[in-house]
Formats: C-alpha cells, sequence, structure tokens
C-alpha cells in the first residue's frame, strides 16, 4: 500500500472515531457536584429546622406589652420562596428576615416605641431591644371630625401623650393633675397618634421654661399654646400667664422673667397677677 493509500485511511479512521461521552468528562463532575452542593446550602440554611426562628426574646419595653410584639414578629417574618395560585412554599430562616422593613414595620404599628435594635442570636432567636417614648405632657385640643352625615358635630376636645420630640404616641382618656397641657391651636385638624403635631424645638422651650419657673420659683406649667408662629402662650398653675416670642433669645426672656419674679412681682403679688410680656427685646410687661 502506498503512503499516500495509508494517510487517507488514517484520516478516515480519526474522523469516524467516536466522541467521548460528557458525562466521562471530569468538568462535568466538578459542575454537578457544585450544583448539587449549592442547593444542599440552601435548603439547610433556609428551609432546615434548625435555622427557622422559634424564640424572639424583647427587652426594654414598659409601654406595649411583649407578646403584643411577639405575635406581630412572629406573624411577619414569613419568606415567600416559591408561590403558585393558591400554593406557596415559606420559611421563617433567620437569614432571610429584612431586618430593616421588619424595624419599620414595628415603629409603624407601635407608636408608644421610640426606637427599636433588631438582632439575631443563631440558630434560632431573635433579640429585639425597645427604647420606650418618654411622655412629656399631654396634647389636647377640639378637632372636628366629620359624622356619618358628612356634617361637622360640635368640637370635642381630645387629649394624647406627646413625648420630647413632639409626637403623640397614645390616646389620653384623663389628664393627670401635674401634667403640663400643650395646645397648637394653629393647626386644628383630626390627628393621628404617631404624628408630629408640636415642632421639636418648641418642646425644648416648653421644658427649659417649666424646668425654670419649678427650680427656681416653684411655679408649675399647667398649659403651654403656639397661639401663632411667633408667640408662646404659657399658663401656670396660679392661672395667670407668660408671653414668650418664639423667634427671640429665649433665654434673655427667661432672664427678664426671672428679674420680675425675685423682685418686682413678689408671692403675695401673683395672686392678682394677670400676665407677663417679655416678648419686646428692652422691656418686660405685667399686669
Amino acid at each position: 500500500m502506498s503512503y499516500r493509500k495509508k494517510h487517507i485511511k488514517t484520516k478516515i479512521y480519526k474522523l469516524k472515531k467516536p466522541k467521548k461521552s460528557i458525562i466521562k468528562k471530569p468538568i462535568f463532575w466538578i459542575i454537578f457536584f457544585l450544583f448539587v452542593a449549592i442547593i444542599f446550602i440552601f435548603y439547610f440554611f433556609v428551609f432546615s429546622s434548625i435555622f427557622q426562628v422559634k424564640n424572639i426574646e424583647i427587652s426594654g419595653n414598659e409601654k406595649v406589652q411583649s407578646n403584643d410584639i411577639q405575635d406581630f414578629i412572629s406573624n411577619n417574618i414569613s419568606q415567600k420562596i416559591i408561590s403558585i395560585k393558591i400554593w406557596s412554599l415559606e420559611s421563617k430562616s433567620i437569614f432571610l428576615i429584612n431586618y430593616k422593613k421588619l424595624n419599620k414595620e414595628i415603629l409603624d404599628n407601635f407608636p408608644a416605641i421610640e426606637s427599636i435594635k433588631i438582632g439575631k442570636k443563631l440558630p434560632q432567636t431573635i433579640t429585639v431591644e425597645i427604647t420606650d417614648r418618654i411622655t412629656f405632657g399631654a396634647f389636647c385640643d377640639y378637632f372636628a371630625s366629620a359624622d356619618a352625615n358628612g356634617g361637622l358635630p360640635p368640637d370635642k376636645e381630645e387629649c394624647f401623650l406627646i413625648d420630647q420630640n413632639g409626637i403623640i404616641f397614645e390616646s389620653l382618656p384623663q389628664v393627670s393633675e401635674n401634667m403640663i397641657i400643650v395646645r397648637n391651636p394653629l393647626d386644628i385638624k383630626q390627628v393621628l397618634v404617631g404624628e408630629n403635631v408640636i415642632a421639636e424645638n418648641i418642646i425644648g422651650i416648653i421644658s427649659k421654661i417649666d424646668n425654670n419657673l419649678r427650680n427656681n420659683l416653684q411655679i408649675n406649667i399647667k398649659e403651654a399654646a403656639v397661639s401663632s408662629p411667633l408667640r408662646l402662650n404659657i399658663t401656670t398653675n396660679e392661672n395667670w400667664e407668660i408671653y414668650f416670642d418664639l423667634d427671640s433669645d429665649i433665654d434673655m426672656q427667661i432672664t427678664k422673667m426671672n428679674l420680675l419674679l425675685s423682685g418686682e412681682i413678689l408671692t403675695d403679688a401673683r395672686k392678682n397677677l394677670q400676665y407677663i410680656d417679655l416678648r419686646f427685646k428692652d422691656k418686660a410687661y405685667y399686669k
């Protein structure tokens, strides 16, 4: 046989040689076992009972019952993995919880909570540290609301607990005698629990005035009303008023008030006092 024929036969033989099956290739088994490992890891961390949330530890709360928070969290941590029409596959894996979203939902549903910190304690426990709102006083006003027929019934006073940030967080059927009543007659509308009804800086001003009156003069604030955008009216427990300018130096106005009440207007004279007006820079008026 000539060299040319041999060469042709060799080429034909090579072309007809069967291809090696893919399952016999090492790369196939590497990918296969990698895929199986991923499925196993996914199942282990998502569906294994080891990491399903079973315990919810609550601390720091006084205004909200622990059971209420635990029930809320338990009902809001399930994650749908697969959903087909009416059938769904859910998981309460501690690794799948959206803690930022859960934090917001708790604050939205429990206004008495000021802040919350949620953590996880592996393998099955969620920890919840709560900071309650600190009561500053009572927010009261006459809110008009439409009745069933669309008309406006006579105004009815409603009161709520208000914190140092000016947020109302709980309905208050009755105001205690030593509680400061805060009013904002400039914005009469139906209010919602969790709403900011008084600016935080104004609450801070009221608090500063209250501390000064109580500590230095043994006078308590009965009511504080923002009667105009620049005016704060304070009613004392002795039933006379003090007028402050919210756009001027509050510390200077408090100083003028102290000088009057410790000098010109003594304790006996306060029985006939009607008001002290501190809204003018260089002078203070009283009657």
